[in-house]
């Protein structure tokens, strides 16, 4: 009887963190998602040729990059895959003029989903 215990234990572990980490890109989403009255404010009030590379809190959510192209503004998450940092970026982007298209480098697949008002999730993939 002593022997399934641990067995049990080892179940109940992998359960657990297989619960954390699908729950964990709902958990940050939320956090950016309360952050959009504190985000627009940085977007509106970012230069064209304007970066902001490293760390950034804003709100209670906390950005790798945050940049202008164009007429949108893009609030970039920490890139982090199984292996280490991801080389394809992704984050949230803010477009007050139209809803934002694939329309940068050829090389890159750029995609976007409406998420609220002036929001959109996006990612890049090379």
């Amino acid at each position: 009887m002593s022997r399934a215990f641990p067995g049990g234990v080892r179940i109940l572990a992998i359960s657990v963190a297989l619960a954390s980490s699908t729950s964990c890109g709902y958990v940050e989403q939320q956090r950016v998602t309360r952050s959009f009255a504190e985000m627009e404010q940085v977007a509106r009030a970012i230069a064209p040729d304007d970066l902001i590379d490293g760390p950034r809190k804003v709100g209670d959510a906390e950005f790798q990059a945050i940049y202008r192209e164009g007429d949108r503004v893009h609030f970039q998450l920490f890139q982090l895959g199984e292996n280490g940092p991801s080389v394809d970026p992704y984050g949230y982007v803010w477009s007050p003029e139209r809803v934002p298209v694939d329309d940068s480098n050829p090389s890159v697949a750029s995609s976007f989903k409406h998420v609220q008002g002036h929001w959109y999730r996006w990612s890049d993939s090379y």
